[in-house]
């Protein structure tokens, strides 16, 4: 399997009551877009925490940029993506692409999280072997998949995008208490100006 390179998340107001259908069709679409258009992983989930809290959250992976290409042709055939679409109850707010940067766990599981932490903040440059040097924080305790990258579209392009995969609430608070206690954590927060930090809960 490739290394993925890019990012594509796609965040989704949706009404309430077409929530349960609206998962149903995305993570097939989600299905889809690995089988035909390559991508290397997705996830499914809802917006826990914030201002989109309740939106639907879509994340792809793939190898190349024209993998992107190859998710918007999926969008133009799937009667999966039609029926989310047509229903009227929802609409995309946020798709943005994000260039994954060589950080990351040196032992990732690829099974199913339970919850995602998506960070975004402005950084000195990439900082890349300050965040580099954060990666036991979260490697020790319960991390399942680590992603930093560099935000190339919308409206925050340029600002870096930290997104983490775990098993559970518990080892999110683990993960977030070593780091407090981590002064290279404290030196990186002293170069970076975060944005945001919110939960999602995947459903696949």
């Amino acid at each position: 399997m490739s290394a993925p390179a890019y990012m594509m998340i796609t965040v989704a107001s949706c009404s309430p009551d077409f929530l349960t259908d609206a998962l149903a069709h995305t993570g097939s679409l989600a299905e889809e877009l690995k089988s035909d258009a390559g991508a290397i992983s997705t996830r499914v989930g809802v917006m826990a925490t914030g201002n989109e809290t309740g939106s639907l959250f879509l994340l792809q992976t793939y190898s190349e940029l024209n993998g992107i290409e190859g998710a918007l042709s999926v969008y133009n055939t799937s009667d999966h993506y039609k029926a989310l679409i047509g229903s009227g109850k929802i609409a995309v707010t946020l798709r943005n692409i994000v260039k994954i940067e060589d950080v990351g766990l040196a032992n990732p599981d690829m099974g199913r999280p339970a919850y995602g932490v998506v960070t975004r903040m402005g950084t000195q440059g990439l900082m890349l072997d300050e965040a580099r040097a954060l990666v036991p924080n979260f490697e020790n305790n319960g991390a399942m998949i680590l992603r930093y990258g560099t935000l190339i579209t919308g409206s925050a392009a340029g600002r870096r995008l930290l997104a983490v995969a775990y098993p559970s609430m518990d080892a999110i608070e683990k993960v977030y208490e070593s780091l407090r206690g981590d002064p290279k954590y404290a030196a990186f927060l002293s170069k970076a100006e975060i944005d945001f930090r919110n939960i999602i809960r995947i459903t696949a």
